[in-house]
């Protein structure tokens, strides 16, 4: 292996990395040997991962003949795996040497600044998982082609899981109703805020905090990405911290006093 190269096959024909050589991969069926190749094979496995970390397996387990039990795999996480990877392989990223991702070694820390609470959520924190990804594989050296693909992997998730994982995606919405309001973020140059507008925001807090409620009761039923989101508002919304008296839904949905509207994420 030369100073400039990442990517080879062991004796056991799994991928190494020589950037971090305890983590080995398994070599996809169907890819071929080039540097080019396992480094789109080592991408394929890992994207597959956090999609799998995102939208949770709830195949009901399974018996095969002797008796033992299996769960079927999740087909809509291989097919936002799928659409995920094809976009990427299509996209600029795909023709950049393999030796830069070397030379130009990603520190592991996105440099990226948090500006509202829809870049918390489950979507969001799962995108920064891709990014870190492609600026693991692809080096700190193209941050407008990584933009765009960031933007492109949010707007492909977004689309699955509105048909999906509606949750996931509600929640998504929410969280920029709210950023809509408080922080004006998405408002039109010269545009108003509306009374629609703050109904539309209320509804989405009142939501949220049912998700966060629920989402604490039984974290297991959930992907980490959204256990990281509800901790994030735990943090930030005290009425969360308060006991419930009396959970109820109106036409008018007034929000807690204590509303963190001032608090800007982080």
């Amino acid at each position: 292996m030369n100073a400039n190269q990442r990517f080879c096959l062991n004796e056991r024909h799994d991928i190494t990395d020589r950037l971090d050589p305890t983590v080995e991969v398994s070599w996809p069926m169907g890819f071929n040997e080039d540097e080019v190749s396992l480094r789109e094979g080592v991408l394929w496995l890992r994207l597959a991962d956090l999609v799998d970390a995102l939208i949770i397996n709830t195949n009901p387990l399974r018996k095969l003949p002797n008796g033992e039990e299996y769960q079927p795999q999740c087909e809509e996480s291989q097919s936002v795996s799928s659409a995920l990877y094809s976009m990427i392989k299509a996209s600029q990223l795909n023709t950049i040497d393999v030796a830069l991702s070397v030379q130009h070694r990603f520190g592991g820390k996105l440099k990226r600044e948090k500006l509202g609470w829809q870049d918390f959520t489950s979507l969001s924190l799962f995108v920064d998982d891709v990014e870190r990804l492609l600026r693991d594989l692809y080096g700190e050296l193209d941050n407008q082609t990584i933009d765009r693909v960031r933007h492109a992997a949010l707007s492909i998730v977004q689309e699955f899981t509105k048909y999906l994982r509606k949750d996931l995606w509600q929640e998504h919405e929410h969280a920029q109703d709210i950023d809509y309001v408080v922080y004006l973020i998405g408002v039109p140059e010269g545009c108003a805020i509306h009374g629609s507008d703050h109904s539309r925001m209320n509804g989405a807090a009142y939501d949220l905090e049912l998700r966060a409620r629920a989402v604490r009761t039984h974290p297991e039923s959930f992907s980490k990405y959204t256990v990281e989101f509800v901790n994030e508002l735990f943090s930030h919304w005290p009425s969360l911290n308060q006991p419930v008296k009396d959970l109820w839904r109106s036409e008018q949905v007034q929000l807690p006093k204590d509303f963190p509207f001032w608090l800007v994420p982080r």
